[in-house]
């Protein structure tokens, strides 16, 4: 086996969890069934023109999505008490808002190639089985869990 492709580890892929740029993911055998462990790799953000126009336009959609409604509701409450819950609708929308557009910077791609990475700190776990064209547990155990 030469280069490890996303395509190659696949069947090793237990479970993958993404929190903003960091990707989790848990491996197995494909063979056994049996969890392997565990690693971690970051993410880099997809650079292409059309990748970063559509992010702009998610930020955009999403932001006068969640600040109209702010607007609308500090609009109907008036006075001192306006003022309070304004600056808290506000304060609420702008992490509504980060929270919306974390991911739009990321491509599927982008997310193939951590978990790529990922794999790369556990491989030692694993060995290439020609007949399954698959990674296999090797027999020495199981892969700690590793940050890339």
């Amino acid at each position: 086996m030469s280069a490890i492709t996303y395509d190659s580890i696949e069947d090793n892929i237990e479970q993958v969890s993404v929190h903003g740029g960091v990707v989790n993911v848990s491996w197995k055998c494909p063979a056994s069934g049996r969890r392997i462990g565990s690693s971690t790799a970051s993410m880099t953000a997809d650079q292409s023109m059309t990748s970063r126009v559509g992010a702009s336009v998610k930020r955009s959609i999403a932001s006068e999505m969640i600040y109209g409604a702010a607007r609308i509701v500090s609009g109907l409450i008036g006075g001192a008490a306006g003022r309070v819950i304004s600056n808290a609708v506000y304060t609420a929308a702008n992490d509504i808002n980060t929270r919306a557009v974390a991911g739009v910077d990321y491509s599927e791609a982008s997310r193939r190639e951590a978990i790529v990475l990922a794999f790369e700190t556990v491989k030692s776990s694993f060995e290439w089985n020609e007949s399954r064209r698959q990674f296999v547990a090797t027999t020495s155990g199981s892969a700690q869990a590793a940050d890339v």
